[in-house]
C-alpha cells in the first residue's frame, strides 16, 4: 500500500518538510500526533475546486460527508497507534456542490520536528460509479483496521497493568519491540495478548481484591 512517497527520516526540518508537501502533485493533508490538521497542499485545493487563496478559509472537516468523517478521524488515530498505513474511501463535497468519492492512503512520517500522519488523496468517483463493489472491499479493510486497533489496545492494557505505566509508555514498549524484531506492532500485540491469557496466572488473592474493586467502582470518586 503506497502512501507518502518518501521513507521516514530524521533529517527533514519544518521548512523542508513543508516545502516537500506543498510541492507534491497529488492532494495531501498532514495531521500531527494529536490528530490536528497542520498542513495541506495546492493539489488538495484543486481536488475540491477551490483557488488557493479561498482554500485557507475552508473548513476541511466540513467538506467530508457526515457519515464518513468519524471513520476517517478514527483512521488517523489508528495509523498513529499501529504505525501501519491504512486506506479507504470517503465522500468529499466539491465547491460546485457535487460529492466526490475520494480514496485516501494514510501513513506515518517522522521528520526532525516530530511524527505526522500524511493523507494522500485521489479522486476515484468515476471508478466507484463503474464498480460500486470497490466500496465493499474498502469496508472490509476498515473492519480489519478496527480489529487491529482493538488488539493493540488490549496489549497496551496488559502492559499498563503489569508495569504500572501510562498508555503512551505502553505503546512505546510495543513500538520498541516492533522495531527491535522487525515485526508489525499488530502481530506483537496479538501474540502478547494470546500469551498473557495462556501463561500469566494471577494469584487468587489478586483476583479477590480486583473483584472488590469491580463491585465498588460505582461508589469511588477521583481524588
Amino acid at each position: 500500500m503506497s502512501g507518502f512517497p518518501l521513507a521516514p527520516t530524521e533529517s527533514l526540518g519544518h521548512d523542508e518538510f513543508t516545502s516537500l508537501v506543498v510541492s507534491l502533485p497529488r492532494p495531501v493533508c498532514v495531521y500531527d500526533d494529536r490528530r490536528r490538521l497542520v498542513l495541506t497542499n495546492p493539489a488538495l485545493a484543486d481536488l475540491v475546486g477551490y483557488r488557493l487563496d479561498e482554500f485557507d478559509r475552508v473548513d476541511l472537516a466540513g467538506l467530508m460527508h457526515p457519515s464518513d468523517a468519524p471513520r476517517w478521524f478514527g483512521l488517523v488515530g489508528g495509523v498513529l497507534d499501529t504505525g501501519t498505513a491504512q486506506a479507504g474511501y470517503a465522500r468529499v463535497r466539491h465547491k460546485n456542490g457535487n460529492w466526490l468519492w475520494a480514496h485516501g492512503v494514510a501513513s506515518t512520517f517522522t521528520s526532525a520536528d516530530g511524527r505526522f500522519v500524511v493523507l494522500v488523496w485521489q479522486d476515484r468517483t468515476d471508478e466507484i460509479w463503474d464498480n460500486p463493489r470497490l466500496l465493499d472491499t474498502a469496508e472490509v479493510a476498515s473492519l480489519d483496521a478496527v480489529r487491529s486497533r482493538a488488539v493493540i489496545e488490549q496489549a497496551k492494557g496488559a502492559l499498563m497493568l503489569v508495569y504500572s505505566v501510562s498508555a503512551d509508555a505502553a505503546f512505546d514498549l510495543l513500538t520498541w519491540r516492533s522495531q527491535q524484531t522487525n515485526t508489525k506492532i499488530r502481530v506483537i500485540a496479538e501474540q502478547l495478548v494470546l500469551a498473557f491469557g495462556d501463561e500469566i496466572h494471577t494469584p487468587t488473592s489478586f483476583r479477590d481484591r480486583f473483584d472488590a474493586l469491580l463491585l465498588t467502582a460505582h461508589q469511588r470518586r477521583r481524588r
